[in-house]
């Protein structure tokens, strides 16, 4: 059963996605979409956090991935709830905690090929930039929701629970 945990991470890209397409424009229904999908994310993170704590045996990557979703799902909440870039900022640099923390893992562990490692490290500081960009210009990818700095730790997730399936 765990190790079928890592598919609820497409489920949270699929569900999340729709909630930051509705929101703007039906709160309620995107709010909802986004409970479900935070209840996704929280079960992949913590397939992910399992497979980190082999890696990482004083658990300081576990530890900032874990912590770091858990206040991105509080934080895009607010910022969905308030259609709030300044709030979708700050989610931003938690999504990139866990994005940069979880490949470090990987790759001080060597569990991870290099390039992968790298190029998600790299993603995060992409994440983190764009969520900066966001809050300082008031600006959505599309409508009012739809952040790039949400999409890009969206494919991180996509690429994630890829590579947690087929190890």
């Amino acid at each position: 059963m765990r190790h079928r945990l890592p598919l609820l991470g497409y489920a949270y890209v699929l569900i999340g996605l729709a909630s930051l397409l509705l929101a703007g424009d039906h709160p309620g229904v995107g709010m909802a979409l986004f409970a479900a999908s935070a209840f996704c994310l929280f079960w992949f993170l913590e397939s992910l956090r399992a497979k980190l704590v082999r890696y990482d045996p004083d658990r300081f990557f576990a530890g900032i991935v874990l912590g770091g979703g858990a206040s991105f799902i509080a934080l895009e909440a607010g910022a969905v709830a308030e259609q709030s870039t300044e709030l979708a900022g700050v989610a931003a640099a938690c999504a990139a905690s866990v994005v940069i923390g979880s490949s470090l893992a990987g790759l001080s562990a060597r569990k991870v090929p290099r390039t992968l490692g790298r190029l998600g490290v790299a993603g995060g500081l992409v994440v983190l930039g764009v969520g900066m960009a966001e809050s300082a210009f008031d600006w959505t990818l599309a409508g009012s929701t739809l952040w790039a700095s949400a999409v890009g730790f969206m494919v991180w997730v996509v690429v994630t629970a890829t590579f947690l399936l087929r190890t």
